[in-house]
């Protein structure tokens, strides 16, 4: 039991929290070294076209998922035009309506998925996306996976239709990760619901050793997951900063 939920902590909630923050400060810092350089901005932007609207639809889903009313909602700004009125690419406002116990369990259990939504929706709607690709671009992160001479006769199998769409993928990806960052306000707003979030764990680390449920497969592959899209993400927005720089 505490195996489990020593897990479910580390692999999936501090992994989680402690690469979107990362993401968060170098993207920062990536716009702050941009905001002298009026072109630069469209870099940004480029990404940001793709990643901000599926940031805020991340945030949307779980607010609504959690019984949230939807004040007000902006999917995307570019970045200049962000810069001018308060700093934000896209928000979405929201208010729940406490009137029972129970909603207002629902309302504080809903703040912290409804913080981390970006980085939970993000990487679904890559892999769903993946779903939908050539089968030969399919079978390149397997190929890569043995080695690099698979890797490589694999790539040379790809038609000109198959790198169109791999290109396609991976600018979505690219843009998704660039923003599955985590803001102040967003952490100041997972902190509030993490109390919940630790009985919810706990109480499945005790279900899972009652009813001899095998969680370790489960974690295991979104730990996988979660550090190769937050990887993906941390290194786009290094690029960034480098190209900032320049």
């Amino acid at each position: 039991m505490i195996t489990y939920f020593m897990q479910l902590n580390v692999k999936l909630l501090f992994v989680l929290i402690l690469f979107g923050f990362i993401m968060g400060q170098t993207r920062h810092a990536a716009i702050q070294n941009f905001s002298n350089k009026n072109r630069s901005y469209l870099i940004l932007d480029f990404f940001n076209l793709v990643g901000t609207p599926v940031h805020e639809i991340g945030h949307l889903l779980f607010g609504l998922i959690f019984g949230y009313k939807i004040d007000q909602i902006c999917l995307y700004r570019t970045t200049k035009k962000a810069l001018y009125s308060g700093g934000t690419l896209g928000f979405v406002k929201m208010h729940h309506e406490n009137r029972s116990f129970l909603q207002k369990l629902q309302g504080d259990f809903g703040q912290f998925f409804i913080s981390i939504g970006p980085l939970l929706f993000g990487p679904c709607l890559i892999y769903i996306i993946s779903l939908f690709l050539p089968e030969n671009v399919r079978t390149l992160p397997l190929s890569f996976q043995q080695n690099w001479t698979i890797f490589f006769k694999a790539l040379q199998q790809l038609q000109a239709s198959d790198i169109i769409f791999l290109f396609i993928f991976l600018y979505i990806i690219m843009g998704i990760s660039l923003n599955m960052e985590l803001s102040r306000q967003d952490l100041h707003l997972a902190c509030k619901g993490l109390l919940f979030l630790e009985v919810f764990f706990l109480i499945l680390s005790g279900l899972s050793v009652l009813f001899h449920w095998n969680l370790q497969y489960g974690i295991d592959i979104l730990f996988r997951w979660n550090l190769l899209i937050s990887s993906i993400g941390i290194i786009s927005a290094l690029i960034a900063n480098l190209i900032s720089l320049i």
